[in-house]
């Protein structure tokens, strides 16, 4: 992804101003920026402006609408701002498009120009445009920018996601971006927790739920260059005892935790560790509790529940990435989380969302995380088609986008997934390099004449890819048989498409035995 092919959409806070910030672009003509009024405001609120920005979040984390998780006034205002119908006993089924395009409004005419003339090229040239939505590290909460669902952007064809444009949020810390290991193949560690704790209303996970993610990534292993290991038991000693082994090749570049998430508060009393909902001062032994934040629930060895800040994964992490040798060629790239219930707090606050923030804000360079709640059904599709993606050698946002696709675009499932990068490498998050590429800073190898000539180690995968490349050969034999016979234009097109794809892998794969 050339740099003609990224757009930096910027959001900052305006001092002193509670509904009003500003957004900027940077375009052919310099710098263009736009300073709205927030989006959702309830301006028929009496006696004061109300931000009905929960109320969005709680829309779109529904999957149908229930009136109890909305109040009169709240529903009096999605009546009017037609995302309820009036009889209020669905949404809209236009819901989702007038949210996008309230929000494509809001950045104003220059930028939505902008935006406009790149996706245009983009379609011409038939490349992907990457859009890097860039909030502020110290995002105010009167504001809280990143809560809005700017991914659902919507002109007046269609949601830029549907038009070859894919997202990444981008927090701007001050710390430096952390670099990326160079990768081969990709191993993925799988945590598959189905631990769930009835106090906090978060019920166990029966195996069909954790197993859909799992056959999601078998079939994404069997076409790509993916590892896939599974973590048992998915405890929190267990992940910590994984990281600390040192296997040749297997290190983990990727962690997928699948299982319940929580926004809310945990004592820390010796002994106890219970959970709390977020407005909780004290817990039940009458400890006093800190500040509400998002958890993973990891499985103590009895299968009950063991909450785990964000906070300790992302230090666990940051630290199993480094070495006595600086640059090694290890560490944890991307955390992906895929929990089948994102279990939002009672105060409409996204789990994930907090969690995948403060990963960013550890070191850790991708994050991969679902900003409401996603059927089982639904993470299974994305799991296999992005990891797929993946295997190929494309980049993390357009994964995500083909991972979304999976999901088909007419559910309402396919906003869900959101991207978190650390880094600008101007790809939209490249995990393989062209490892056939050297560094100018390489320094030549050299051997004495006097030493004989090291030999080739032999690949241990050879015979796999010599089997892919029959497979492969005898399914174009197959396709260019088919050509030969009397055709539509339209198969013939087909045909042809699939031939030139078969064509590239087999190409990729007689690369591997050179």
């Amino acid at each position: 992804m050339s740099k003609d092919n990224l757009l930096d959409l910027r959001f900052y806070p305006i001092e002193e101003k509670q509904h009003r910030f500003k957004v900027s672009m940077e375009g052919s003509s310099g710098e263009v920026y736009h300073e709205p009024t927030l989006p959702f405001l309830d301006d028929d609120a009496i006696p004061n402006v109300v931000n009905r920005r929960l109320t969005v979040v709680k829309i779109l984390e529904s999957t149908n609408f229930a009136q109890g998780n909305f109040s009169e006034d709240e529903q009096a205002w999605m009546v009017r701002e037609k995302l309820l119908l009036s009889e209020r006993d669905a949404f809209n089924p236009e819901y989702l498009t007038t949210i996008g395009r309230k929000l494509y409004q809001v950045i104003g005419n220059r930028i939505q120009q902008n935006i406009g003339a790149a996706v245009a090229n983009a379609k011409r040239d038939r490349t992907w445009l990457h859009i890097r939505l860039r909030f502020p590290a110290d995002d105010p909460k009167y504001l809280h920018l990143t809560d809005y669902p700017w991914e659902l952007l919507h002109n007046d064809y269609d949601f830029m996601a549907h038009q070859g444009v894919t997202f990444s949020r981008y927090i701007a810390y001050s710390s430096p971006s952390p670099n990326l290991p160079t990768v081969e193949n990709l191993n993925v560690l799988l945590i598959s927790s189905g631990a769930g704790d009835t106090r906090m209303g978060l019920r166990s996970l029966p195996d069909t739920e954790r197993n859909a993610i799992a056959q999601g990534l078998q079939q994404a292993k069997k076409e790509g260059l993916i590892q896939l290991e599974i973590l048992a038991p998915p405890t929190w000693n267990a992940l910590r005892t994984r990281l600390l082994e040192r296997r040749i090749g297997e290190d983990p570049h990727v962690i997928h935790f699948d299982g319940h998430g929580f926004f809310g508060k945990r004592c820390h009393q010796p002994g106890c560790r219970k959970a709390a909902i977020a407005k909780a001062t004290r817990c039940e032994c009458g400890a006093p509790l800190g500040e509400a934040q998002g958890y993973l629930v990891f499985e103590n060895s009895d299968g009950t529940a063991d909450y785990v800040s964000a906070k300790e994964l992302g230090e666990l992490l940051g630290n199993s990435g480094r070495r006595e040798q600086p640059n090694s060629e290890h560490g944890v790239a991307l955390v992906v989380l895929s929990a089948c219930q994102s279990g939002m707090s009672r105060v409409s606050e996204t789990v994930f969302n907090g969690v995948a923030q403060k990963l960013i804000g550890q070191g850790i360079p991708a994050v991969v995380a679902m900003q409401y709640s996603i059927s089982v059904n639904a993470a299974s599709a994305f799991s296999e088609d992005f990891y797929r993606s993946l295997g190929r050698k494309e980049s993390l946002a357009i994964a995500l986008g083909r991972g979304k696709s999976a999901m088909r675009i007419e559910d309402n499932q396919w906003y869900r997934p959101v991207l978190y990068l650390r880094w600008a490498d101007n790809e939209g998050g490249q995990l393989f390099k062209d490892v056939s590429v050297q560094s100018d800073a390489t320094l030549p190898v050299t051997i004495s004449p006097s030493q004989p000539l090291p030999q080739k180690p032999p690949n241990p995968r050879s015979e796999f890819y010599k089997k892919r490349i029959t497979a492969k050969q005898q399914e174009l034999a197959a396709v260019e048989s088919q050509l030969l016979g009397t055709l539509s234009a339209v198969d013939e097109l087909k045909l042809q498409n699939q031939a030139e794809v078969i064509m590239k892998d087999l190409e990729e794969l007689e690369a591997k035995l050179k």
